[in-house]
Formats: C-alpha cells, structure tokens, sequence
C-alpha cells in the first residue's frame, strides 16, 4: 500500500460539466498541491474536446470507460454527481486499487433511475421550451457547452442504464467513504438509504449549498482533503449527518 501522500487523488466530475470548471477554477487543484499531493482529472465518456460517440450504446459501462485512463497505482478520489456514481462501481470492482473515496452531490439517487434524463437530452438538441421541467433549466444554467459537445453528451444521458446499485451491492464496498452534500440539494439528500446501507462512510450537508453550487465550497474542498489526510480515513463522524460549516 502507498502512502497517504504518494497516492495521486483522482478527480471526477459530474454530467455536463468539465474538469476545469469543476476542480482547477474552484480552487481544488491550488489547494491539492498545497497539501502535497497530486491531482489526476478525468473527463467523463462523452466529455470533453475530443469527438465522442453520439450512440447510447457506446456508454453502456461507463465506469469501465473510466477505468481506461486510471492511474497504474492505488489511488484516492473525488467524484462529483455522476462522477461521484461511477467511482461508487470503481470502489466494487477494484478494491485493491481505490483506496478512499470523497462523493459529493450524491445520495439515495444512486438507487433510482435518472427520471429528468430525456427531458435534459432533448433540451440539449434542441434547446429549452415552455415544458422544460426547473430542473432541466437548472441542467441548461450550468451545462459547458464550450467544453463539451452536446449530442456526446445527450448520448450519455440515454445510455443503457449504469451504474446500477442495490444496497446489496453497496454493503459489499469497504473503503474509507466521505460523502458531502448541499442541504438544499433536494435529489442528494433524498433519504438515508445510500448512507445506511455503506460500511465505513461518514457524511455532510452543507447548509444554503444546492446540487451545482458544492464543487466550489472552501468547506467541501477543506473536509475533503482533510479526510483524505486523516490516519483513520474517517471523518468526525461515521453513518452520522452532521451539519458544517
């Protein structure tokens, strides 16, 4: 096993967005090095500069898209939204090789479908109507359509359903887990399901935060590397919601 700070810190970001916009203009790659370790940025299938498919079926196993650029050693990481869902199989499928695990913008709805997927393609290709559900405006707001090409990612969102989770399958992950999520994020913070049913996971809500506003809190970047940091690889608290500041 590496040590804490040999081990590079992978970081993942959400549907629609980038890894600049999410990690490197929030502050988190300054206050990586500022820790001493090394920071490794992905971008999700379909994401990016680079031309991706625009066929639902070429992301049928995203995590395992994912696993292609990992890096060769162990490592810890921070997946945000749907990042953060991919790194949850990553954690199931490589134990040996994902050591702790920071999730942000994630809670019960790792179990449920993506209800609002369709709406947020179809407003992607075509742009938003007077239906347009307020969450797919939400979606719209915060989407980098200067970093990513919108049919890739409309793809995405009308792949094959995956990552696919039961608690079953979530009991069997063991890794250090410090899950951080936006009080008023009402997807996230949906339930105690996700939480109850991890081994070793320790959990936070950030108050007045939502979904596309907790990449760039100085509190979540703090709590995080300070979990990552920690001999235990435990928070505070452990299966406990706990409010910070």
């Amino acid at each position: 096993m590496r040590s804490r700070i040999d081990r590079p810190i992978v970081l993942l970001h959400g549907c629609g967005g980038s890894f600049s916009a999410t990690f490197a203009a929030t502050g988190w790659l300054d206050a990586i090095a500022a820790a001493g370790r090394r920071a490794v940025g992905l971008h999700l299938p379909g994401h990016g500069a680079i031309p991706s498919p625009h066929e639902p079926a070429h992301y049928s196993d995203l995590a395992g898209l994912v696993a292609r650029d990992l890096p060769p050693v162990s490592f810890d990481a921070v997946g945000f939204s749907l990042g953060a869902k991919i790194l949850l199989e990553l954690a199931l499928r490589s134990p040996a090789r994902v050591e702790r695990l920071v999730l942000g913008g994630v809670g019960d709805n790792v179990f449920a479908p993506e209800t609002i997927a369709e709406s947020v393609a179809r407003a992607l290709e075509c742009g938003p109507s007077a239906e347009t559900p307020p969450a797919v405006l939400a979606f719209l707001r915060t989407w980098e359509p200067d970093q990513n090409d919108a049919l890739a990612v409309a793809a995405v969102l009308r792949r094959p359903p995956n990552p696919s989770f039961t608690p079953e399958r979530i009991e069997q992950i063991a890794q250090p887990m410090f899950i951080v999520n936006g009080a008023d994020d009402p997807v996230a913070t949906l339930g105690d399901r996700l939480v109850s049913s991890l081994r070793n996971v320790s959990y936070a809500e950030l108050p007045g935060v939502d979904h596309f506003g907790l990449p760039a809190q100085p509190a979540f970047i703090r709590r995080a590397l300070d979990f990552l940091a920690s001999a235990s690889g435990q928070d505070a608290t452990t299966r406990q919601k706990e409010r910070a500041t």
